[in-house]
């Protein structure tokens, strides 16, 4: 009696093998065709809406790729052209304080602009449009000393063409942006205010849109002041771009 119980239980034991493995089997097969019936599904949606109605070839992967390096090249050659580059006399050298530094190029574009402007019989802010409490560090001074640049850059073409006075100068305020925050364009925005004849404010606006380093004009407004027109008020801003590669150009379009 044992010996048969024995052998019934050997039996049962190999049909639950055999159960147990014959499920497993049908149920990947099932998963799979499963699957297969997904697959179908999902590729017929994405023909029927125009998006997957052939598979690109190599040929095809080579074509986008030439046009992607096509791209970079024509990105790489613009950049010179609408990139902004600092005058090395309005940056800091190493070793400098960066504080010191400021006020030696203040002084230095006071005496420049200012005193020309005296000398000539017209007028420029004395404080060329600069805050009056000294920016503080690194990258506040490094952008005052921008600021300079281009005040010098805008001031200098206004009395060569025979401006009568530029009246006012003015950065706009800004929030501080971290790096990640600046994206992949970034823009630096002064305003200015100039009173002269209108051959001189043409003369400027041309000069400085002619100038060797990339400067662009923005919101030019001109008033006349007497009824022959010979006497106008121009206002205008200058804007400057730079461009860092490392920002993601399609979150700069997204703001």
């Amino acid at each position: 009696m044992d010996h048969e119980i024995k052998r019934l239980l050997v039996v049962a034991s190999g049909l639950v093998v055999v159960l147990f493995v014959g499920r497993s089997v049908v149920g990947m097969v099932y998963d799979d065709d499963a699957v297969r019936r997904n697959v179908d599904v999902y590729s017929r949606r994405l023909k029927g809406g125009g998006e997957a109605e052939f598979e690109p070839t190599s040929g095809d992967l080579k074509v986008i790729r030439d046009q992607r390096n096509d791209l970079r090249d024509a990105f790489e050659g613009l950049i010179p052209k609408l990139q902004f580059d600092q005058d090395p006399d309005f940056s800091i050298r190493s070793g400098d304080s960066p504080d010191l530094r400021y006020l030696e190029i203040l002084r230095r574009e006071q005496d420049d602009l200012v005193q020309r402007a005296r000398f000539e019989g017209r007028s420029v802010p004395g404080n060329l449009g600069m805050p009056e409490l000294n920016p503080t560090g690194m990258e506040d001074v490094l952008r005052s000393l921008r600021t300079l640049d281009i005040v010098h850059q805008v001031v200098t073409a206004a009395l060569d063409a025979g401006i009568d006075a530029v009246e006012e100068i003015r950065e706009p305020t800004t929030k501080r942006r971290t790096k990640n925050e600046g994206g992949f364009l970034k823009t630096h925005r002064v305003e200015f205010d100039m009173r002269g004849s209108s051959r001189s404010v043409r003369n400027t606006l041309a000069g400085l849109l002619e100038g060797e380093r990339y400067l662009a004009l923005d919101e030019v407004r001109i008033e006349v002041l007497d009824p022959d027109g010979e006497k106008v008020r121009c206002r205008f801003s200058t804007l400057t771009l730079t461009v860092d590669p490392d920002q993601d150009v399609l979150a700069e379009a997204g703001h």
